[in-house]
This record gives C-alpha cells, sequence and structure tokens, in this order.
C-alpha cells in the first residue's frame, strides 16, 4: 500500500480511530491490532511474501532468546547463533535480490578466460521492503549478542516491531531498544503530537506528490532518451534527480514519523538537511541516518573504525561504502556508486579541507563542491547500465537551453519545478538555524492562521500534485 493513494487515504483514518477508541488500554491487544493492521499494509502488495516477514521475525525472536540464554562461557555456541541468524536472514535477501546477479557476475568472470556459458535467470519477484525489515531484524539479534539490550519475550510485540506499518518498506530503519520498548508503554492520546504528525505527513505528502513526482517526468524522460538529451538538458536532470531522490525518500520518512507519531510511537529522524552539508563526512550524518548508522555499528566499528590507523581506516570507510551500494540493488552501477562516495569522503574531505570552513563565503562554496559531487555520483544510481552512465557525463554541458521544453515538462510547468525547487533550499537555510523558533511561532499562531495553513497545503497537494500516467507515483526507495 502507497502512502500516497486512495488506498492509505482510507485505511489511515479507519485505523487510526479503532486504535484509539478501541484498543488504547490494552497494550497486548493494541499491539496485535499494529500487527495485525500493519500485515493488511503489507499484503496489499503481494500477501505472499507475508510468510517471508514472519518467518524471518520468528526465526530472529527465537535465536535472540536463544543468544542471551547461553551463558557467556560458551561464547563459540552464541557466536553460532548470531551467524545462523546472519545466514537465514542475509539468505533470503541474497537469494530475491541478488541471486541474479551474483550468478551472471560469475559466469561473466569466465568471460575473461576466453570460456562462454548461457544462462537464462530466473523470474524473482523482489519483496517490497526486505532490505528494510532485514537489517531491522538482524539488529535486534546483533543488540542481543552484544549484549546492549536484554531480549523480549513477547512475541507479539516483535512481530510487531519489525512490521510496524508506518516504516515498514523504507524505513527509518529502527534500532530494536529504542523502538521495541515502546510498545511496552501504556499510549495515552496526545493532542500535539497528533497535530505535529499530521503537519509533518502533510509535508511529506507536498513533497512528494507536488515536486518529487513532477521532477520525475523530467529525468524519466532524459534519462529514457539519453541520446537526445545533450547540454543543459541532460546537466538539469542529473541535478533534478539528485533533489527528486532527497525529496522522494525524505518525503516517506517524514510521512513515516508523522503517523507513528499520531499513534504515539516516535521514530528516529532519518534525514537533517543533507545538502547543506559542507563535507562529505557530514553529508553521511545528514542523509539516510539510520542507514549510515547501522553501517557504522555494525560494520566499521567491528571492523576496527579508526583505530588502527588511517590506512585501515580507509580500506574499512571503503568496505563500507561498497556494502552501503550493493544493499542498494544488484547492479554493478550501485556498487560503482557507493565506492565514488567512499573516495570522495576520504579524498576530497582533506583534499579540500571541508571538515570545518571559514567564513560564508568557503561554507557556500564546501556545500555546492559536495552536492556536485553527489549528484555526478547518482548517475551511476540512476543509469540503468555503466555503458549509459558514461554517455550520460559525455551529454553533459551548457548549450542547447532550446530542447528543455523537450522533455515531459513545457515552460510553465518546468518554471514551477524549478521554483518548488528553490523554495525547499530556502526553507532548508531557514530550518536550519530558525527551525525550532519557525515550529513554535505556528503552533502559537492563531487558529485562523493554522488551519488556512492546513487547507492550503490540502488543496496544493490535490490540485498542484503530480498526477497520471507520465509517472507510476511509486517511492523510489520501494526497489530496494
Amino acid at each position: 500500500m502507497l502512502f500516497n493513494s486512495f488506498d492509505f487515504a482510507v485505511f489511515l483514518p479507519l485505523v487510526y480511530m479503532l486504535y484509539w477508541l478501541l484498543f488504547q488500554k490494552n497494550p497486548g491487544i493494541r499491539n496485535l491490532f499494529l500487527l495485525t493492521v500493519s500485515y493488511v499494509f503489507y499484503g496489499f502488495w503481494d500477501w505472499r511474501f507475508l510468510s517471508l516477514i514472519l518467518i524471518s521475525s520468528l526465526m530472529d525472536f527465537y535465536l535472540a532468546l536463544k543468544i542471551a540464554n547461553t551463558s557467556a562461557e560458551l561464547h563459540k555456541k552464541r557466536k553460532s547463533l548470531l551467524i545462523l541468524s546472519f545466514v537465514l536472514n542475509l539468505g533470503f535477501l541474497g537469494f530475491f535480490k541478488y541471486y541474479n546477479f551474483f550468478v551472471e557476475s560469475f559466469i561473466a568472470s569466465f568471460a575473461l578466460f576466453g570460456k562462454e556459458f548461457t544462462y537464462s535467470p530466473l523470474s524473482i519477484i523482489l519483496p517490497v521492503g526486505i532490505s528494510f525489515y532485514t537489517f531491522q531484524s538482524l539488529s535486534y539479534t546483533l543488540d542481543v549478542y552484544y549484549k546492549k539490550m536484554e531480549p523480549t519475550r513477547k512475541l507479539v510485540n516483535f512481530l510487531a516491531f519489525v512490521s510496524f506499518f508506518p516504516q515498514l518498506v523504507a524505513g527509518p530503519i529502527e534500532r530494536a531498544r529504542k523502538l521495541l520498548p515502546q510498545f511496552d508503554e501504556l499510549k495515552q492520546f496526545d493532542y500535539q503530537a497528533a497535530r505535529s504528525g499530521l503537519l509533518l505527513l502533510l509535508f511529506g505528502l507536498f513533497k512528494k506528490i507536488v515536486i518529487a513526482d513532477r521532477l520525475a517526468i523530467y529525468i524519466n524522460q532524459t534519462y529514457g532518451s539519453i541520446e537526445e538529451a545533450k547540454g543543459i538538458a541532460m546537466l538539469l536532470g542529473v541535478i533534478f534527480f539528485a533533489f527528486q531522490l532527497y525529496l522522494d525518500f525524505s518525503a516517506y520518512s517524514d510521512i513515516a514519523i508523522g503517523t507513528a507519531r499520531m499513534f504515539g510511537f516516535k521514530l528516529t529522524t532519518n534525514f537533517r538537511r543533507p545538502y547543506l552539508s559542507t563535507s562529505f563526512s557530514g553529508f553521511w550524518k545528514r542523509w539516510h541516518i539510520t542507514l549510515s548508522s547501522w553501517f557504522q555499528d555494525y560494520i566499521y566499528i567491528p571492523l576496527g573504525g579508526n583505530r588502527l590507523g588511517n590506512k585501515r581506516r580507509i580500506i574499512n570507510l571503503l568496505i563500507v561504502f561498497f556494502l552501503s551500494g550493493l544493499w542498494h540493488g544488484a547492479s554493478w552501477n550501485f556498487v560503482i556508486w557507493g565506492l565514488i562516495n567512499g573516495l570522495f569522503l576520504v579524498v576530497l574531505d582533506p583534499l579540500f579541507r571541508l571538515e570545518k570552513p571559514a567564513g560564508m563565503f568557503k561554507t557556500i562554496m564546501s556545500s555546492l563542491l559536495v552536492f556536485a559531487g553527489w549528484a555526478l555520483s547518482l548517475v551511476f544510481f540512476r543509469a540503468p547500465t555503466f555503458p549509459d552512465a558514461l554517455h550520460v557525463f559525455s551529454q553533459l554541458g551548457l548549450a542547447n537551453s532550446d530542447a528543455l521544453y523537450n522533455f515531459g515538462l513545457n515552460s510553465r510547468e518546468l518554471s514551477f519545478a524549478l521554483f518548488m525547487v528553490l523554495g525547499i533550499m530556502l526553507y532548508e537555510v531557514l530550518g536550519e538555524k530558525y527551525g525550532e523558533r519557525i515550529l513554535e511561532r505556528f503552533y502559537t499562531s492563531s487558529v485562523v492562521v493554522r488551519w488556512g495553513f492546513y487547507l492550503i497545503m490540502t488543496l496544493s497537494i490535490i490540485y498542484l500534485g503530480s498526477y497520471g500516467a507520465a509517472n507510476d507515483n511509486s517511492f523510489i526507495y520501494f526497489q530496494f
């Protein structure tokens, strides 16, 4: 079920009313209700894959109990149980997401030695959100293994934690030690939380439907016709994709966090104005924060982090970025994209001393450099193949401005898209300095101002949204 669908517009109010009217007083019954509606939410896509998320959750629930009940002296047995969790979780993920990719890469490697093989790829459907809920469930067994938390003995709570519908298919990737205890709390309706959650939900829908989906029309046509999209038209497509990706994904996180807040749950902030970053290391502390911190805590630090010298730190970082690229998809383009961003961090940050720019001019130039590097790296993220990505780079330039309106957006639509992008960036700049103050002023303003704003946002989504056959309107990160 998509957040920006009619189904969800019916589903959310109905679930919300039942939740607060019938199920708020008994956490056990309430969590069973949340589990049920979460499975309904996921089953709308393909009910057959409910068995996959259920099996994965049950495995980690019982393996974590087994790990906790095994004494520290039997560390080999504890490690074996953890490895079993890894094998089972990553086995599911590897089969559904990477089987064809690894087999094709293995066969292609023989061509280097003059051996040719034929292979017919299996027709495998990628379950929506499998990368997200696998990492979320896996982090639970890891935290229990490292004794960062005690395992829960409430099966329904754990199943609801893994499948919690606001963040199930595209994050934020929550840690069990933060989200799982919230399922034990006796929830009380909080008007302030409901109000701020609804505002965040509306803002997310605005970013997705009004801006990101409009940009997608132009991007799909430029990347879909890279022979014709030359000069500034292709350059604008590259820049627009950086904004589409950010607005689309952060919109999902906003809707997820806002929806969870309406039900009395607190999710982790997933984006913190990344395009204002003045260094690549700073960028990764602001972009997809829950995934970056997952890799840091469970891959980078166990590998030694920065404790074993600079050379080992660089190797560890490149391993993390390699895995991050692979996490995003079964394609060498994603791996290249990941490694490029790793190289940006270990080469450009120290080379240009981006960590602490002095003065406004250096701050602005550093931010532009970080954004430019990021946007160009995304060519590998968006282009279907490596040759396509190289061709996109060969098409970039400042000529052929007369062709700007040949890729799905007319003069008025393109101007509106540019205006929206600039407006979002202005909002981000103001939010960086005055974010809390702006929200405080808004919530203490008159009823007319607040409800007028809600009405304008709603009407903008309805009348200014990008709809129709030119765009499928699904969220980009559903494919991961």
